[in-house]
């Protein structure tokens, strides 16, 4: 079962500087970036691509997504309407990509969740809920071991992208009251833009 485990890690280094403003080191924000293989990462209403965050490894490409007003610099660009950070994670090879009801069940099983995990402990980890589309699982879970600073929920959305395995996460801070809904929303719009994105 490939879970694309270095997508699956909790971001802690990166979101903490997003969600406070000071995300990177240059006023450059681009709204989405072509990767080597072709395919298209773009973001979604209010956010923008990190390009001093995002990073390459392990057969994985993370790219970081965060308000574009805190990206730049400037508050006067887009913001989104749920703050904390976007992580978009591609696999660098095409291959084979699992199903939805395939993920469904390894999630809510103990090596899924201690996938899903910051200490890598099933125990850790609870499924609150998960929905699927198709070949498209969204997963909202709450981790115990989360990093300091950062709120224990998970939300994330998994499926295949011309042939290639993508995870999309969300990340908020602690004293960032997201609601569930909220958080799901931020994920099925980033995915539609994804899809877009890369139609053609």
């Amino acid at each position: 079962m490939p879970t694309c485990k270095a997508a699956l890690l909790p971001l802690a280094f990166l979101f903490l500087a997003a969600c406070a403003g000071g995300l990177g080191l240059s006023r450059n924000a681009p709204n989405q970036i072509e990767l080597p293989d072709g395919t298209i990462v773009a973001g979604a209403t209010g956010w923008c691509i990190d390009e001093a965050t995002s990073r390459a490894g392990g057969g994985t490409i993370v790219v970081v997504l965060g308000s574009c007003a805190a990206i730049a610099r400037e508050p006067a660009a887009p913001r989104p309407s749920v703050p904390g950070v976007v992580t978009v994670s591609v696999e660098s090879e095409p291959g084979s990509v699992p199903d939805g009801e395939t993920l469904q069940k390894f999630f809510v099983s103990d090596d899924g969740r201690a996938a899903l995990a910051r200490d890598g402990q099933a125990e850790s980890v609870a499924i609150l809920e998960t929905r699927l589309e198709d070949d498209l699982l969204y997963l909202h879970a709450a981790d115990t071991s989360a990093a300091p600073g950062a709120s224990n929920e998970i939300w994330r959305a998994l499926f295949g992208l011309g042939g290639r395995f993508v995870v999309v996460s969300f990340y908020s801070r602690l004293e960032d009251a997201i609601e569930a809904e909220d958080g799901l929303n931020t994920l099925a719009a980033q995915v539609a833009r994804l899809r877009a994105a890369n139609r053609g």
